[in-house]
């Protein structure tokens, strides 16, 4: 399609975009079309033009060299009387002699000589105009000059080019007459193989106005023929997929966040009622325990959808420092052995990346406190520095239910909440959202790999970081033992 960039109101009236898009092509089709015929009219004139002139030029020289060889031998009487007959290709036949007068030449030609050119004897020159007293027409003609005994001669064997131009424009005309008929017909076809292409187009736009942002439900036509538009509505069906699938997640975190919310609300609201109904004093205990602890949980859950927030708007911002993730992975252990949450064992390697030691161990803590929500008696840290490949790699393994294969990959969407989820209500949904956040700043992956075999039933969450060099005074720790939780 022909692009222009000038102002709207300097564009050719037939490339108005109110003009629409089959109508333009229609016409810049169609205008091509009439250029490639009249190019190609012209070209084929030109070329029959040439055709004509070499055919005329070819036949009268062959009968003047003929003529001017009989002469070279014996002379002008020993041509013969046949070879002056003019026949296809040759006219006028005349042999002039070095005074202008015609000595000898083919029935009914001029008895004037018909041109005054005497060239050397046996060079020839060709020429196309009017030679013949009282004939309008032009005669195309070969002069070949002879000699015998001393004696020169001119041989002028000439045919009227009038029949051969007559063709020529005929054809011309018939061309100039059957060019228009053409284009016409190019801009009818175009005209209708244009709307069938853009009918899908249609058919698409149709569809695409009944979409409204309450209902997502519905897809585009996708064409069964394999082309720009069939990759067109494929693409906005994907895109409406995860239009509806955001749109479903956000309501589902509505509800989620809306109920996270509503009960510390309601725990702070109820006491605040409570002390203003009796006009009492809020005892110190009851900040402590209920209502300072209910406060920070909606700060933590405003804190992670503004972390998110801002990592949508312009990516997570993260230090380049060094950082011992053997320390976070011992410090993360010994924070929930102090918990008494559940047994915890670890195997440590001294491992050293670049990246931010804050954010690297808050996304260490989501994946630990997700796995200790749900662990039935241990959850296990593991790590493997792999130097061919200049990863590291933390696991933590727990042996509670387990996620299907087939919701892994969910579970780090945003708000997204699964069924096992539901029945712990600790958590917002958004926990291992923000882990992959930090890991992906971070250039590497997390994912969810099937337990080990020595265990059941459980989840393993694989966190896979590039490294830097460990320091040399750096010794491995050695592995923890199992350790029963403490006493509560």
């Amino acid at each position: 399609m022909i692009r222009w960039s000038g102002p709207e109101s300097r564009r050719p009236a037939f490339l108005r975009r109110h003009q629409g898009l089959r109508v333009q092509s229609t016409v810049v089709g169609t205008l091509l079309v009439a250029l490639a015929l009249v190019i190609g009219a012209v070209a084929m004139l030109v070329m029959l033009h040439r055709a004509d002139s070499r055919s005329m030029y070819d036949s009268t020289s062959y009968r003047a060299y003929e003529t001017a060889d009989y002469i070279r031998d014996a002379g002008v009487a020993a041509i013969p009387s046949e070879e002056l007959v003019a026949g296809t290709g040759v006219d006028i036949i005349q042999v002039i002699d070095s005074a202008g007068r015609v000595v000898a030449a083919s029935p009914g030609a001029p008895g004037e000589a018909i041109t005054d050119r005497q060239p050397a004897p046996w060079t020839s020159v060709t020429t196309e105009q009017h030679m013949v007293p009282d004939d309008e027409d032009e005669y195309c003609a070969t002069i070949v000059g002879a000699a015998h005994a001393g004696d020169r001669f001119t041989v002028v064997a000439a045919v009227a080019s009038g029949p051969y131009r007559d063709g020529l424009f005929h054809t011309a005309v018939i061309l100039a007459a059957g060019l228009p008929l053409l284009v016409a017909l190019a801009g009818v076809v175009i005209h209708y193989f244009v709307g069938r292409a853009l009918r899908p187009v249609g058919e698409i736009t149709r569809q695409a106005t009944m979409i409204t942002s309450y209902d997502l439900s519905l897809r585009v036509p996708v064409p069964a023929s394999d082309d720009e538009i069939t990759g067109l509505a494929t693409t906005m069906n994907a895109m409406l997929d995860r239009l509806e699938k955001g749109r479903q997640t956000q309501l589902r975190f509505i509800g989620d966040a809306s109920h996270e919310m509503r009960s510390p609300l309601t725990t702070v609201v109820g006491i605040l009622d409570l002390a203003d109904d009796t006009d009492s004093d809020v005892d110190l205990d009851t900040v402590r325990t209920i209502l300072l602890p209910e406060a920070r949980r909606m700060q933590n859950m405003i804190d992670d959808l503004l972390l998110l927030a801002r990592a949508d708007e312009r990516g997570l911002a993260v230090r380049s420092d060094d950082v011992d993730l053997d320390d976070l992975v011992v410090d993360e252990a010994r924070r929930l052995r102090a918990l008494g949450l559940t047994q915890v064992t670890t195997t440590i390697v001294p491992i050293r990346v670049t990246g931010d030691r804050d954010k690297l161990a808050r996304a260490l803590r989501n994946v630990a406190d997700n796995a200790a929500r749900y662990a039935r008696s241990q959850v296990r840290f593991d790590m493997h520095r792999d130097d061919d490949a200049g990863t590291a790699t933390i696991r933590v393994v727990d042996d509670g239910p387990g996620i299907p294969a087939d919701q892994r990959a969910d579970v780090f969407d945003r708000f997204t909440r699964l069924d096992i989820d539901r029945r712990n209500r600790s958590g917002s949904g958004l926990g291992l959202s923000i882990v992959a956040e930090i890991i992906r700043a971070h250039g590497g992956t997390v994912r969810i790999e099937d337990p080990p075999e020595r265990h059941r039933s459980g989840t393993s969450f694989a966190i896979t970081l590039p490294t830097t060099a460990v320091s040399a005074h750096r010794t491995p720790a050695p592995p923890d033992t199992e350790l029963a939780p403490p006493n509560r």
